[in-house]
């Protein structure tokens, strides 16, 4: 989201734009003309779909990260598939493509939380809301996202296109809600909802439909503004001097190749975009590039997210779409800051609660066991593991049929422990550490209860354990702000003391927000590539 939107919006003012990408090219001549989809083998893409095929290659071609993530937390050791993309449109071809806002307040963090002093937040982010505003709705047009007013929302009304129906269901969760006092809205989002749209959230998309920064902002920078791309081509470091970074070093088809270019804008997310600046050390930078401050790699974070399922009060018709709807009572609830509740974009079916399952046991064994306890007669009889989680699945499934999977998405603080680190000897070159902080899980759990009490006779049931960590928000590792010292680049996002180098992906956040991360990161990447154009002159 922050590298194609940035380089589409210096494509657009007139600027030589080379695309370098890790991934394969996902969008564009390869694409099936026939239905729009990428033109992937189906038995591949059924496998992918079940979870079943972990070969490298294969996830490549399903535009996700290919190799397991490693790391600690406070749960232990963990090695699991992270919901990263790799391949043109990164992860916005895997999102679910909630483009909100952030709100006035999470651009004056510290105030939110003025009894947390062990976090590194700091009292404001280098720019305000009112900065980010222009370029707020101008992503919010390019992305053509749909959705109803806030009615909760501060600042300025967006203009939204108009969303599909929802469906019966939806339309009773709608009302029933705002009975109980809440403010629920259709939830913003970046989807044409053509005919047969599927939403395709984790995925890629077969039709067209999922507005990802690859169709939205990659084809039209290479189409019609004379960019370029490389695939398959990983950065290996940057080579610098005191003030500006000389060179990009890159492996394609098995020897390296040597890039220069006036500005270099780096977007490899916020797990590995620290990764390479700690790996371009040099006499000039013997720490790693742009890490006077010792912060790159520092002050990761990760929101906590629930999914839970909510069951209207009566059967209804799910026909319509599936992420829907989003309320905002609990970003600010009784003096605490929490975070959004919105649908999360997926039918209850057979299918996904096994897939999500196994997810969730793989990043927290001990989830399983709580889950599936106490443990009646007939599941001890039940000696396989997979016949035990079918038939766990389908217990939910027959208990949940007609619920709503909705998730929360609740603020992480920075703490400077929390951090990335490279390692030769990880599959990724890297590994991260993070530590789930007890004011963390308290909040959570405050959500959980008053969610549970304002949903009155919509019964709910929590699927999350007590790590629900999102990997898929990760942001925090090359802060911007005001002073060299607490922060690695400006309020414009350029490296401190070096002239020609950028961040644009979600490694700048000072803190993590409420909500989803996309369309702050797209209306920031805009900002940034005004100012780019400005200082090339």
């Amino acid at each position: 989201m922050g590298g194609a939107v940035t380089g589409y919006g210096l494509a657009k003012l007139g600027r030589r734009v080379l695309f370098i990408e890790k991934g394969l090219f996902l969008h564009g001549e390869i694409r099936d003309q026939r239905d729009g989809c990428a033109n992937l083998d189906e038995s591949l893409l059924a496998q992918l779909a079940d979870g079943s095929d972990e070969r490298p290659e294969a996830r490549l071609r399903s535009g996700q990260w290919p190799l397991r993530l490693q790391g600690k937390t406070s749960f232990g050791e963990l090695e699991f598939f992270a919901p990263l993309g790799c391949g043109s449109g990164g992860s916005t071809s895997l999102y679910a493509a909630g483009l909100e806002r952030f709100s006035p307040a999470d651009f004056h963090p510290r105030a939110n939380f003025p009894e947390v002093n062990d976090s590194t937040l700091p009292e404001n982010w280098p720019i305000t809301y009112e900065d980010l505003l222009p370029y707020y709705t101008q992503a919010e047009e390019l992305f053509r996202v749909r959705g109803t007013h806030d009615p909760l929302a501060q600042g300025e009304r967006a203009m939204l296109r108009e969303p599909p129906g929802l469906s019966p269901r939806d339309r009773h969760f709608f009302e029933s809600f705002g009975r109980l006092g809440l403010h629920p809205y259709r939830v913003h989002v970046g989807f044409e909802f053509v005919e047969g749209c599927a939403e395709c959230a984790g995925g890629l998309c077969p039709r067209g439909c999922k507005n990802d920064s690859g169709r939205i902002c990659l084809l039209p920078a290479l189409e019609r503004y004379g960019a370029s791309i490389l695939p398959l081509c990983e950065v290996l470091r940057l080579e610098a001097g005191k003030s500006e970074v000389r060179e990009i070093r890159c492996r394609r088809n098995g020897g390296e190749l040597s890039i220069r270019a006036k500005m270099v804008v780096l977007a490899a997310g916020a797990f590995m975009t620290p990764v390479l600046l700690l790996n371009s050390k040099s006499n000039a930078w013997p720490d790693g590039l742009a890490n006077r401050s010792g912060l790159v790699g520092r002050n990761l974070m990760l929101h906590a997210s629930d999914y839970i399922a909510v069951k209207p009060t009566k059967r209804f018709s799910i026909v319509g779409p599936q992420k829907s709807l989003a309320l905002n009572d609990f970003y600010h609830s009784e003096g605490e800051k929490l975070g959004t509740f919105q649908t999360a974009g997926a039918a209850v079916a057979l299918g996904q609660i096994m897939q999500y399952m196994r997810d969730v046991a793989e990043r927290d064994p001990v989830w399983w066991k709580k889950l599936a306890s106490p443990r009646p007669v007939w599941w001890r009889k039940l000696s396989s593991p997979v016949i035990r989680l079918i038939a766990l699945a389908a217990y939910y499934l027959f208990i949940f049929k007609n619920a709503a999977i909705w998730a929360s998405i609740i603020e992480d603080l920075p703490y400077y422990g929390n951090r990335v680190i490279p390692d030769p000897h990880a599959r990724n070159g890297m590994r991260f550490e993070y530590r789930y902080t007890e004011e963390l899980k308290t909040r959570v759990q405050s959500f959980r209860r008053r969610l549970a009490k304002a949903l009155g006779p919509h019964r709910m049931i929590v699927l999350s354990g007590e790590n629900n960590i999102n990997y898929g928000h990760v942001c925090g590792t090359c802060r911007f702000g005001v002073e060299p010292e607490t922060s690695v680049l400006d309020k414009n996002n350029r490296a401190h003391d070096l002239s020609n180098l950028y961040i644009v992906d979600a490694s700048f956040f000072p803190s993590s927000g409420g909500t989803n991360p996309s369309l702050t990161i797209a209306a920031n990447a805009l900002r940034v590539a005004e100012a780019i154009h400005e200082q090339l002159g």
